[in-house]
């Protein structure tokens, strides 16, 4: 998902392409030199994507502040 994120810009929860290694791990079924090396590989991945990502460098605080207000407020209503 870290990876997708910094690639796409969209943050997309869909294990389906990998459900089947999960579950494998999961299930003890892969040494931890095999697990390792694919949590190595996805990091190597995300490292890659950060410098092209749609992403901005930070967040926008104003933004976020003002969502907040309005949820609170909303909720309090």
């Amino acid at each position: 998902s870290c990876r997708d994120l910094l690639r796409t810009g969209r943050l997309t929860i869909d294990a389906g392409p990998d459900r089947e290694r999960l579950l494998a791990v999961k299930r003890g079924e892969l040494s931890w030199s095999e697990v390792d090396a694919w949590m190595g590989r996805l990091a190597e991945e995300s490292e890659a994507a950060l410098s092209t990502s749609p992403l901005p460098a930070g967040p926008d605080e104003a933004r976020v502040a003002d969502f907040l207000h309005r949820t609170r407020r909303a909720s309090a209503l």
